[in-house]
């Protein structure tokens, strides 16, 4: 049995170790929970779906929603949606995936079901290979040997962490946007027509109300994201100023007094992939010359969450096949 390092807890990281055959796998994770983007963070009596929103029903991965309702970590919502809320396009009734106690839940399950030993709040800053056994090294720590690294981090951290043991002057360099994201709560409803919807203006590209999928407090609370090329523009703003303008532009959008009781905001720096990799180079992995240092996630296949599931789902593949077939 291999001894195996991956390096991170989000999906790419779940989905690869849940597809491996049985190993000797420990997981490192310089959060203090699993998920990466899948996410809920709670304020208070308030709770957030901050990163991803929701999977879709028919995202087309097979075996994901399968293996997500047997390990009770999702349930479908019907909810009121606008493809284009400024174009006034009709609202329609869609179905999405969501985690069954807020979207943190999926990766928490999914890690609950691995059952693997992990280190959390252990930001990996080395690696050494010493007699062909790679170490792990986090501060002063060091862990290992271990046979195999798998690195499950954005392509700049990654790249960051491996250059010394892989080449990377032929390895094209992933984009990615980086998205500004608001948490606020109103004293009252705002009169949208809708749950969640894109395009509410110019420079708010998505927004979505988080009592139809938690249910369990009084104010009214949506998750607000900025369009990509605002975000860019914008990238340094005061997060008091851009809470302060996202709250005038709602409440001029909807035509509403309600007050902003709740405001908080924060940057996705690689909240989304403009080209992976597998669109540069049709590769789904990048790999060390040993074939023991891997680099992947969904920047490897797209920005979503059901491209983690395939990231992981091919690698896991690709080395059942090549190093342990």
């Amino acid at each position: 049995m291999k001894k195996i390092a991956v390096i991170g807890t989000g999906l790419s990281a779940l989905s690869l170790v849940h597809h491996l055959p049985s190993q000797d796998i420990t997981f490192f994770e310089k959060s203090w929970r699993p998920g990466g983007r899948i996410s809920t963070r709670n304020h208070g009596e308030y709770a957030f779906d901050h990163g991803a929103h929701y999977l879709k029903v028919d995202h087309g991965m097979i075996g994901l929603n399968e293996f997500l309702e047997k390990i009770d970590a999702i349930k479908i919502l019907k909810g009121s949606f606008c493809r284009n809320i400024s174009q006034n396009l009709p609202i329609e009734e869609k179905e999405i995936i969501i985690g069954k106690e807020g979207n943190q839940s999926i990766p928490l399950k999914f890690h609950e079901y691995l059952h693997f030993p992990t280190h959390f709040s252990t930001k990996i800053t080395n690696i050494e290979n010493i007699k062909q056994d790679y170490y792990l090294i986090a501060g002063e720590e060091k862990f290992g040997p271990f046979d195999y690294v798998f690195c499950a981090m954005p392509f700049e951290q990654s790249k960051n962490l491996l250059d010394k043991f892989i080449d990377y002057s032929d390895i094209p360099n992933i984009e990615f946007d980086a998205i500004w994201t608001i948490m606020l709560a109103f004293n009252k409803r705002l009169g949208a027509p809708f749950q969640f919807g894109y395009h509410l203006t110019p420079e708010i590209s998505f927004l979505m109300n988080q009592n139809f999928k938690h249910e369990y407090f009084n104010e009214e609370c949506w998750v607000v994201n900025m369009r990509a090329d605002w975000t860019k523009q914008y990238y340094n703003i005061e997060n008091y100023v851009l809470e302060d303008y996202v709250v005038s532009q709602i409440k001029k959008a909807f035509q509403s007094n309600s007050d902003a009781i709740f405001k908080k905001s924060h940057r996705w720096k690689y909240s989304y992939t403009k080209k992976s990799l597998n669109d540069h180079n049709s590769k789904n992995f990048i790999s060390s010359i040993d074939n023991r240092l891997y680099a992947f996630g969904d920047w490897c296949e797209g920005p979503s969450i059901q491209d983690a599931w395939l990231s992981g789902k091919k690698l896991a593949k690709h080395f059942s096949e090549v190093r342990l077939g």
